[in-house]
């Protein structure tokens, strides 16, 4: 029954798109509705409403009572537009993937992205504010399900500055800045998606404790900080890249800095995703990145010379290995 499942879950993925696309959860949170209700909502027929809430209790987003339906807790609580934690970003973003994902098989076979639209990059020409706004909301999404528990994950007593390097939405600066009071927080970025950081440390509240500027991580240097993150960044690069990078922050970051390292590490997952985000890399990715494991990660840190290496797991999908320089 697990291949079974394996080879019907698009089913699953592709109804959480459509229904996030279409408004469905918006409908329920305003309160049960049976199938034909929803259907007059949202301008649809109503077996095309009956058909897609059923997947949708298949995968208990919605539950079904005396024939109305009701958003799950996970589903009011990320799904419907009004939340704050609301993933319509995360899951436009994974449907954009999706159409690609039909010419995986090609796309194996060359080593080169399948090109339908926008690319990943990995380019530090600033690009188009309106790409990096919507690059910065997908990773808004997708780190508010890791970012807190990063925090968790590490003790930063002592340090007094840490730079986030490619820090995106500036989530996990913003989280790590609330976790340790304490700390001065940088954050970089390319230069356009450092503004739309800007723009989300200051809605948070937090542009005096988070410094967002742009930069280029493969040249610049911040010798005044004891703490570099890497948050999901060498695995949008190949392996000689990745390491390139980590030889750079080596050579900047003071005896006894740490470097923080958060990823998707398969050998540490608790869930199928970080196996696969490779084929997410192959599709999109123009610089060669993979999903680099434990071993390899930590493979380059020893070369470039770092020392006392550690693990940890911070998120089913995710985990942290820091080193001392």
């Amino acid at each position: 029954m697990r291949l079974h499942r394996v080879l019907t879950a698009y089913l699953s993925s592709k109804a959480l798109f459509s229904a996030v696309r279409l408004g469905v959860f918006d409908v329920l949170a305003n309160g049960p509705a049976t199938a034909e209700q929803v259907a007059s909502k949202l301008a649809l027929p109503a077996r095309s409403a009956r058909v897609l809430l059923l997947a949708l209790a298949g995968e208990d987003l919605v539950s079904r009572v005396d024939g109305q339906y009701r958003n799950t807790a996970v589903a009011a609580e990320y799904l419907v537009s009004t939340a704050p934690k609301y993933l319509g970003a995360l899951a436009g973003h994974q449907e954009a993937h999706f159409a690609k994902m039909v010419d995986l098989t090609d796309a194996l076979r060359s080593g080169e992205p399948v090109r339908l639209g926008a690319q990943y990059t990995g380019e530090f020409d600033g690009g188009p504010l309106a790409w990096a706004r919507r690059w910065a909301e997908v990773f808004r999404a997708s780190s508010q399900l890791m970012a807190e528990d990063l925090a968790g994950a590490l003790d930063l007593t002592g340090r007094r500055h840490l730079v986030d390097l490619g820090c995106a939405s500036g989530s996990y600066a913003m989280a790590l800045a609330r976790a340790f009071p304490h700390l001065a927080v940088s954050a970089v970025d390319q230069p356009a998606v450092a503004e739309v950081a800007g723009t989300f440390v200051a809605e948070a509240g937090l542009t005096g404790r988070v410094d967002v500027q742009p930069g280029n991580i493969f040249t610049d240097r911040y010798p005044q900080c004891d703490v570099a993150l890497l948050s999901h960044v060498i695995q949008g690069f190949g392996p000689p890249r990745a390491r390139e990078l980590l030889a750079h922050v080596y050579q900047w970051l003071a005896p006894g800095g740490l470097l923080v390292v958060h990823s998707h590490l398969p050998e540490q997952a608790r869930l199928p995703f970080p196996y696969q985000f490779g084929l997410i890399l192959l599709i999109n990715n123009t610089q060669g990145g993979e999903a680099h494991d434990e071993a390899v990660t930590t493979q380059w840190l020893t070369e470039v010379g770092f020392t006392d290496l550690r693990v940890r797991e911070v998120s089913p999908i995710s985990a942290v290995l820091t080193a001392i320089r």
